[in-house]
């Protein structure tokens, strides 16, 4: 996990958070300290440095430092670059977003990229995909929110497949996806999802199934069925859910726990989205 070491004293963080999900890890900072600072930087890293600074003075891996202005929002790949120095004259908000190294190159390998990857290194520069990534996962790890692992696991493959179409040194050749779920393997997902829809349900549990990498088994998914993973989860979630409001007396709180929503007015807002009508105005019609 990425974590700043200051050589100056008195410059505790203001804030800082950590969490780590599947294949990413996440660091965010608010600091109020100045003066020179180190930092250790695992392979694979992306940083995104929220606040403007006129000026910064830096250093990677010990090459001759520069300094330049820091808009707010640039980006910093790090690549296969460990140690960086800097010299800040006010306070700073960052994140740092680490990338699992074996799941990147899967990915690579799966869409015809010679392994292994190596992202470019670059540092100070725009990037908009880059940046509202970094922006939603500073409101997760700050805020939290509904099906976590599922929103991460989406932010994480949209980060590392962005990298590999922009800042892949290897040649990309994209092919067609051809590989898709044949009948047996789509009926040995859908059972599953029926087996287990009380329980956290994630795009990897699923791609599991039929031992194919989520990246493909999302593409091959809606393929087949015409619909998303996420998507179809859920439509089956309110199916059972319907059935439930149908043969039983069991609480509306108690429906929506047995079909996998853990919040049950998120649960009447995907009914009624999907429905027309409250769980309850359901229940009531029969």
């Amino acid at each position: 996990m990425v974590r700043s070491l200051p050589l100056i004293s008195n410059s505790l963080p203001l804030l800082t958070l950590t969490r780590q999900w599947e294949s990413i890890a996440v660091e965010y900072s608010c600091m109020n300290a100045i003066g020179e600072f180190d930092f250790v930087m695992p392979k694979n890293t992306i940083s995104v440095a929220f606040v403007p600074h006129e000026r910064v003075t830096w250093s990677v891996d010990g090459t001759s430092s520069q300094t330049t202005a820091l808009p707010p929002g640039s980006a910093f790949l790090y690549s296969n670059r460990n140690f960086v120095w800097h010299y800040r004259e006010q306070s700073s908000e960052y994140i740092n977003i680490t990338l699992d190294q074996n799941l990147l190159n899967q990915v690579a390998a799966e869409n015809s990229v010679s392994t292994p990857v190596e992202i470019e290194h670059r540092v100070i520069f725009p990037d908009t995909t880059i940046l509202h990534v970094a922006q939603l996962l500073k409101s997760e790890i700050i805020n939290g929110g509904l099906a976590g692992k599922v929103y991460t696991e989406s932010l994480r493959n949209l980060l590392m497949v962005h990298l590999l179409r922009n800042y892949n040194r290897a040649v990309v050749k994209p092919q067609l996806e051809n590989k898709l779920l044949n009948t047996f393997k789509l009926n040995q997902v859908k059972n599953f999802i029926e087996e287990h829809l009380a329980e956290d349900i994630t795009i990897a549990d699923m791609a599991a199934v039929v031992h194919i990498s989520q990246f493909h088994f999302a593409r091959a998914f809606k393929t087949a069925t015409g619909e998303s993973p996420h998507r179809y989860l859920t439509q089956r979630r309110i199916e059972r859910a319907k059935v439930l409001l149908s043969v039983t007396r069991l609480a509306v709180a108690e429906v929506a726990y047995r079909v996998g929503f853990y919040n049950q007015s998120h649960f009447t807002a995907q009914f009624r989205k999907l429905t027309g009508v409250t769980p309850k105005q359901y229940r009531d019609c029969l």
